[in-house]
């Protein structure tokens, strides 16, 4: 007997396969990212084309069914997956195509920055897109888009020219800048809460010369590792971006550094100089590599991760995050994370998208990543305190919403857009989705509501 009922009218209207707990590849389809969340959906829709997430739509809406929307499926906090309800699956849209003379790039719903890098640079082109290239294209973009380019470029969202987006009502429109404007607005940052991207459209930019990779630094040097970092990253230029996170024991700063050496050099050679250095992989790269130095971060490992903006690195924000680090478990893989607010990321007008962080600053992350499941409540502890003491350092309550944890609560949410925002979101959410059928996400409940 199957376990969906009507499943077999759905899968007659849809061209992708449709999967129960009865198929023999529904648990590979349900596996996601962070192996702590074990969720049985209802039904698995892998939409091969448009006309299948609408049809997966309308199935959902008759039957009464939530829809969980699954990009790349890298989401922390598990929302592409979930329990009882409906996943609309869009991992087989996943096709790009260039546009070398308009500077353009179409890519499906479905896509990781493994998809998509590989095609622009082959074609001189670029875009920032994820630190990991396992990463999803619709999370990433739609929840930010923090990367190695964004000094050069700015976020992910903001090289968004439109998206063509499956709507609760089952209507399929583009929104930009000129057609469903609000949407639009919506959409660049606001996450999956307005309806099914099945295909975005990105602005590119020329490819230019990289230089970069990665450089160590070991435990005697955290405290002043970080610090350096921070001195760099506040005077650096647009053409340099770094990141720096505390794991395996090691203080780890990623360099990403384009164009002419005469705008980066000094503070490359500040890396290099000022400290003593455990590994120097810095030199000119391809950008391929540079989006691949931080390594697979693979499915299928209990995540728990927790992020707060701060407008700076203060000595006593760096002393607490070397404590609190220095302080976990040993043997334990988990690791914290700080990332800059850089360059033209932030001189794109705040009212320009949803999005809310145009301010100088970092977002700090404290990320839990373990396979044993004996030990989840020791690693959510050490999270939440981590969380805890970078919170007393933040301006508000707000976090980078991609590195979310699932259980946050609804108050970090508003706090992440600010009240203006969030409840502007709430109308568009009213306007486009007012039963709230898009609610797995960090979920804005329509204003009627």
């Amino acid at each position: 007997m199957r376990v969906a009922p009507g499943l077999r009218d759905l899968q007659l209207r849809h061209r992708g396969p449709v999967l129960d707990e009865a198929d023999p590849g529904y648990d590979t389809a349900r596996t996601s990212f962070n192996a702590l969340l074990d969720r049985h959906p209802s039904i698995i829709a892998r939409a091969a084309c448009v006309k299948d997430v609408v049809a997966a739509v309308a199935f959902a809406q008759e039957r009464g069914l939530a829809a969980a929307i699954r990009g790349g499926g890298h989401s922390v906090a598990g929302h592409s997956m979930c329990n009882g309800d409906m996943v609309v699956d869009l991992r087989l849209l996943r096709g790009v195509s260039v546009d070398p003379d308009r500077r353009r790039v179409a890519v499906g719903g479905g896509a990781t920055w493994r998809d998509v890098d590989a095609p622009l640079v082959a074609q001189g082109l670029t875009m920032p897109g994820g630190t990991f290239d396992t990463t999803g294209v619709a999370g990433l973009t739609l929840g930010g888009g923090l990367g190695h380019l964004m000094g050069m470029q700015g976020l992910t969202l903001d090289r968004l020219v439109s998206a063509q987006v499956v709507l609760a009502s089952g209507d399929v429109v583009v929104a930009s800048a000129v057609e469903e404007p609000d949407l639009f607005w919506a959409l660049r940052g606001g996450g999956g809460n307005f309806g099914v991207v099945t295909e975005f459209e990105f602005a590119l930019e020329p490819l230019p010369q990289v230089f970069g990779g990665m450089i160590t630094f070991g435990p005697a040097e955290f405290g002043d590792g970080v610090r350096l970092f921070r001195d760099v990253m506040d005077a650096a230029p647009d053409e340099l971006t770094l990141m720096a996170y505390l794991a395996d024991d090691l203080l780890h700063v990623t360099v990403c550094a384009v164009g002419d050496q005469v705008h980066w050099a000094e503070e490359v050679r500040r890396l290099r100089e000022t400290l003593a250095v455990a590994d120097d992989g810095l030199g000119l790269n391809s950008y391929l590599q540079i989006q691949v130095m931080q390594g697979d971060t693979p499915f299928g490992i209990r995540h728990y991760w927790k992020s707060h903006f701060v407008d700076a690195l203060s000595d006593g924000l760096i002393d607490d995050i070397v404590e609190h680090y220095a302080g976990r478990a040993a043997g334990r893989q988990s690791s914290i994370l700080i990332e800059p607010l850089h360059g033209q990321a932030r001189r794109v007008p705040l009212e320009d998208a949803a999005w809310n962080r145009r301010d100088p600053g970092y977002n700090v992350s404290v990320l839990g990543h373990w396979r044993d499941p004996a030990i989840d409540d020791m690693e959510i502890a050490w999270v939440r305190s981590g969380s805890a003491r970078i919170a007393a350092h933040a301006r508000d309550g707000g976090g980078y919403l991609n590195y979310g944890a699932p259980d946050e609560p609804a108050d970090r949410v508003r706090a992440a857009f600010g009240n203006t925002k969030y409840e502007r979101l709430r109308a568009i959410k009213d306007l486009y989705d007012p039963d709230n059928l898009f609610r797995y996400n960090h979920n804005i409940p329509p204003a009627s509501r």
